[in-house]
Protein backbone atom coordinates (compact mmCIF):
# COMPACT_ATOMS: atom_id res chain seq x y z
CA UNK A 1 0.00 0.00 0.00
CA UNK A 2 1.17 3.37 -1.03
CA UNK A 3 -0.09 6.09 1.53
CA UNK A 4 1.01 9.87 0.85
CA UNK A 5 1.39 11.33 4.20
CA UNK A 6 0.43 15.77 4.23
CA UNK A 7 -0.23 18.48 6.82
CA UNK A 8 -0.76 22.15 7.91
CA UNK A 9 1.47 22.26 10.68
CA UNK A 10 4.61 22.05 8.83
CA UNK A 11 7.04 19.29 8.20
CA UNK A 12 8.83 19.83 11.56
CA UNK A 13 5.29 18.94 13.29
CA UNK A 14 5.61 16.51 16.00
CA UNK A 15 1.87 15.30 14.75
CA UNK A 16 3.18 14.75 11.23
CA UNK A 17 6.40 12.36 12.87
CA UNK A 18 3.91 10.17 15.12
CA UNK A 19 1.73 9.73 11.93
CA UNK A 20 4.21 8.67 9.86
CA UNK A 21 5.56 6.32 12.76
CA UNK A 22 1.84 4.91 13.18
CA UNK A 23 1.38 4.34 9.15
CA UNK A 24 5.02 2.98 8.50
CA UNK A 25 3.75 -0.70 8.98
CA UNK A 26 0.54 -0.60 6.95
CA UNK A 27 2.96 0.01 3.36
CA UNK A 28 4.99 2.51 1.41
CA UNK A 29 4.90 5.97 3.29
CA UNK A 30 5.72 9.35 1.47
CA UNK A 31 5.83 12.92 3.09
CA UNK A 32 4.92 16.00 1.65
CA UNK A 33 4.36 19.00 3.91
CA UNK A 34 4.20 22.50 3.95
CA UNK A 35 7.75 24.34 4.80
CA UNK A 36 5.76 26.85 7.60
CA UNK A 37 2.69 26.26 9.54
CA UNK A 38 -0.18 26.78 7.56
CA UNK A 39 -3.15 26.51 10.00
CA UNK A 40 -6.58 28.01 8.89
CA UNK A 41 -5.70 27.75 5.46
CA UNK A 42 -8.51 25.70 4.70
CA UNK A 43 -8.74 24.75 0.03
CA UNK A 44 -6.40 27.97 -0.39
CA UNK A 45 -3.88 27.27 -3.69
CA UNK A 46 -1.23 29.13 -4.96
CA UNK A 47 -1.76 30.77 -7.96
CA UNK A 48 -0.06 33.42 -8.61
CA UNK A 49 3.47 32.67 -7.65
CA UNK A 50 6.02 29.99 -8.19
CA UNK A 51 6.25 27.23 -5.40
CA UNK A 52 9.26 26.34 -4.11
CA UNK A 53 10.12 22.63 -3.34
CA UNK A 54 13.02 20.66 -1.61
CA UNK A 55 13.75 17.18 -0.61
CA UNK A 56 15.02 16.82 3.05
CA UNK A 57 16.02 13.65 5.47
CA UNK A 58 13.01 11.43 4.85
CA UNK A 59 11.10 11.61 8.45
CA UNK A 60 11.35 8.29 10.32
CA UNK A 61 9.01 5.87 8.72
CA UNK A 62 9.08 7.57 5.74
CA UNK A 63 10.50 6.70 2.22
CA UNK A 64 10.74 10.13 1.29
CA UNK A 65 10.04 13.54 2.50
CA UNK A 66 9.38 16.95 0.24
CA UNK A 67 8.54 20.00 1.91
CA UNK A 68 6.43 22.31 -0.47
CA UNK A 69 6.82 26.19 0.73
CA UNK A 70 2.97 26.50 -0.14
CA UNK A 71 -0.65 25.85 1.41
CA UNK A 72 -1.75 22.26 2.32
CA UNK A 73 -3.76 21.53 -0.26
CA UNK A 74 -0.43 22.44 -2.49
CA UNK A 75 1.27 20.09 -0.52
CA UNK A 76 -0.94 17.52 -1.63
CA UNK A 77 -1.47 18.31 -5.08
CA UNK A 78 2.86 18.17 -5.53
CA UNK A 79 2.72 15.24 -3.70
CA UNK A 80 0.61 13.41 -6.13
CA UNK A 81 2.42 14.88 -8.60
CA UNK A 82 6.17 14.58 -8.02
CA UNK A 83 6.44 11.61 -6.52
CA UNK A 84 6.45 8.64 -9.11
CA UNK A 85 3.90 6.71 -7.22
CA UNK A 86 0.13 5.26 -7.69
CA UNK A 87 -1.28 6.26 -3.79
CA UNK A 88 -3.69 4.36 -2.40
CA UNK A 89 -4.22 6.43 0.57
CA UNK A 90 -3.74 10.45 1.56
CA UNK A 91 -3.88 10.75 5.47
CA UNK A 92 -3.25 14.69 6.92
CA UNK A 93 -2.44 15.29 10.45
CA UNK A 94 -1.62 14.48 12.91
CA UNK A 95 -3.08 18.39 13.77
CA UNK A 96 -2.35 20.18 17.00
CA UNK A 97 -5.80 21.00 17.77
CA UNK A 98 -9.24 19.37 16.96
CA UNK A 99 -11.29 20.02 14.11
CA UNK A 100 -14.92 19.41 15.03
CA UNK A 101 -17.62 21.34 13.82
CA UNK A 102 -17.33 24.58 11.82
CA UNK A 103 -13.77 24.19 12.56
CA UNK A 104 -13.69 22.31 9.32
CA UNK A 105 -14.66 24.80 7.31
CA UNK A 106 -11.45 26.40 7.82
CA UNK A 107 -8.80 23.78 8.58
CA UNK A 108 -6.05 23.25 6.86
CA UNK A 109 -5.77 19.66 7.57
CA UNK A 110 -9.23 18.60 6.51
CA UNK A 111 -9.04 20.82 2.97
CA UNK A 112 -5.57 18.54 2.32
CA UNK A 113 -7.30 15.08 2.70
CA UNK A 114 -10.40 16.65 0.67
CA UNK A 115 -7.75 17.53 -2.56
CA UNK A 116 -6.64 14.52 -2.31
CA UNK A 117 -10.18 12.87 -2.75
CA UNK A 118 -10.43 15.61 -5.31
CA UNK A 119 -7.74 14.50 -7.20
CA UNK A 120 -8.71 11.01 -6.99
CA UNK A 121 -7.30 9.28 -4.19
CA UNK A 122 -9.35 8.20 -0.91
CA UNK A 123 -8.35 10.49 1.86
CA UNK A 124 -8.20 10.96 5.86
CA UNK A 125 -7.76 13.92 8.06
CA UNK A 126 -6.53 13.04 11.60
CA UNK A 127 -6.63 15.79 14.29
CA UNK A 128 -5.93 15.86 18.14
CA UNK A 129 -6.52 18.20 21.04
CA UNK A 130 -2.85 18.27 21.79
CA UNK A 131 -0.45 16.18 19.74
CA UNK A 132 1.94 15.15 23.11
CA UNK A 133 -1.00 13.00 24.32
CA UNK A 134 0.68 9.95 25.50
CA UNK A 135 -1.45 7.53 23.82
CA UNK A 136 -1.77 9.33 20.68
CA UNK A 137 0.99 6.44 18.66
CA UNK A 138 -0.67 3.76 19.97
CA UNK A 139 -4.00 4.85 19.37
CA UNK A 140 -3.50 6.13 16.04
CA UNK A 141 -1.89 2.81 15.47
CA UNK A 142 -4.94 0.52 16.61
CA UNK A 143 -7.42 3.15 14.75
CA UNK A 144 -5.49 3.00 11.19
CA UNK A 145 -5.03 -0.92 11.62
CA UNK A 146 -9.56 -0.85 11.96
CA UNK A 147 -9.55 1.69 9.38
CA UNK A 148 -7.29 -0.11 6.72
CA UNK A 149 -8.60 -3.34 7.39
CA UNK A 150 -12.19 -2.34 6.76
CA UNK A 151 -10.94 -0.28 4.19
CA UNK A 152 -14.27 2.46 5.75
CA UNK A 153 -11.82 5.43 3.80
CA UNK A 154 -13.18 4.34 0.54
CA UNK A 155 -16.24 6.20 -0.27
CA UNK A 156 -17.62 9.36 -1.96
CA UNK A 157 -15.58 11.73 0.32
CA UNK A 158 -13.19 11.52 2.80
CA UNK A 159 -13.32 10.41 7.01
CA UNK A 160 -12.28 13.31 9.50
CA UNK A 161 -10.77 11.57 12.66
CA UNK A 162 -10.47 13.49 15.67
CA UNK A 163 -9.13 12.53 19.26
CA UNK A 164 -11.12 13.94 22.01
CA UNK A 165 -10.32 16.66 24.86
CA UNK A 166 -6.78 16.14 26.40
CA UNK A 167 -8.38 15.99 30.15
CA UNK A 168 -8.89 12.09 29.36
CA UNK A 169 -6.11 9.71 29.87
CA UNK A 170 -7.38 7.09 27.31
CA UNK A 171 -10.07 7.60 24.59
CA UNK A 172 -13.39 6.03 25.96
CA UNK A 173 -14.01 4.44 22.71
CA UNK A 174 -15.20 5.25 18.77
CA UNK A 175 -18.20 7.00 17.85
CA UNK A 176 -19.26 7.46 14.20
CA UNK A 177 -20.80 11.36 14.41
CA UNK A 178 -21.79 13.96 12.36
CA UNK A 179 -20.33 17.64 11.96
CA UNK A 180 -21.31 19.52 14.86
CA UNK A 181 -22.52 23.18 15.17
CA UNK A 182 -19.72 24.84 17.45
CA UNK A 183 -18.09 27.95 15.86
CA UNK A 184 -15.03 29.61 17.03
CA UNK A 185 -16.02 33.33 16.49
CA UNK A 186 -13.23 36.10 16.40
CA UNK A 187 -13.41 39.71 17.32
CA UNK A 188 -11.67 42.17 15.90
CA UNK A 189 -10.20 44.56 18.19
CA UNK A 190 -8.87 47.68 17.60
CA UNK A 191 -5.43 48.04 18.63
CA UNK A 192 -3.18 51.36 19.67
CA UNK A 193 -3.43 52.01 15.89
CA UNK A 194 -7.16 52.68 14.33
CA UNK A 195 -6.46 50.69 11.10
CA UNK A 196 -5.14 47.40 12.67
CA UNK A 197 -6.64 45.11 14.61
CA UNK A 198 -6.01 41.87 16.80
CA UNK A 199 -8.17 38.99 16.89
CA UNK A 200 -9.97 37.51 20.47
CA UNK A 201 -11.15 34.53 19.98
CA UNK A 202 -14.40 32.80 21.73
CA UNK A 203 -16.08 29.85 21.23
CA UNK A 204 -20.34 29.89 20.70
CA UNK A 205 -21.38 26.91 21.71
CA UNK A 206 -25.36 25.70 20.47
CA UNK A 207 -27.43 22.81 21.62
CA UNK A 208 -25.55 19.54 19.70
CA UNK A 209 -26.96 16.57 18.45
CA UNK A 210 -25.77 13.34 20.56
CA UNK A 211 -24.40 11.98 17.73
CA UNK A 212 -22.04 14.92 16.49
CA UNK A 213 -18.36 15.36 16.90
CA UNK A 214 -18.10 18.20 19.58
CA UNK A 215 -20.37 15.99 22.39
CA UNK A 216 -17.57 12.63 20.85
CA UNK A 217 -14.87 15.26 21.72
CA UNK A 218 -16.10 16.40 24.72
CA UNK A 219 -17.35 12.86 26.50
CA UNK A 220 -13.73 11.44 25.71
CA UNK A 221 -14.41 9.60 22.63
CA UNK A 222 -12.52 9.51 19.14
CA UNK A 223 -14.57 10.83 16.22
CA UNK A 224 -14.96 9.89 12.72
CA UNK A 225 -17.04 12.28 10.44
CA UNK A 226 -17.59 10.90 6.76
CA UNK A 227 -17.67 14.71 5.14
CA UNK A 228 -19.29 15.12 1.24
CA UNK A 229 -17.15 16.86 -1.38
CA UNK A 230 -20.63 17.70 -3.27
CA UNK A 231 -22.27 20.33 -1.46
CA UNK A 232 -25.36 20.44 -2.86
CA UNK A 233 -27.90 20.15 -0.50
CA UNK A 234 -30.69 18.28 -2.33
CA UNK A 235 -33.86 18.82 0.06
CA UNK A 236 -33.35 22.44 -0.17
CA UNK A 237 -33.02 22.08 -3.98
CA UNK A 238 -35.68 20.18 -4.21
CA UNK A 239 -37.86 22.55 -1.97
CA UNK A 240 -36.71 25.29 -4.85
CA UNK A 241 -37.89 23.45 -7.82
CA UNK A 242 -40.91 22.85 -6.65
CA UNK A 243 -41.70 26.68 -5.47
CA UNK A 244 -40.52 27.94 -8.57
Amino acid sequence: MNILVVNDDGYQAEGLAILVRALAPFGNIYVSAPKTHQSAKSQAITIRSRIETFMTDPIFGSTATLVVDGTPTDATRLGLKVFNVDFDLVVSGINYGQNIAKDILYSGTVAAAIEAKVLGVDAIAISAHNTNLPYLYDETIKLMDEIIEAKLYEGPGILNINFPKEIYARPKGVKMTRMGSRYQHAEFVKSERPDVYHIKGSIIHYQEDPDSDVVAFDEGYISITPLEINRTDDVWLQQIMKES
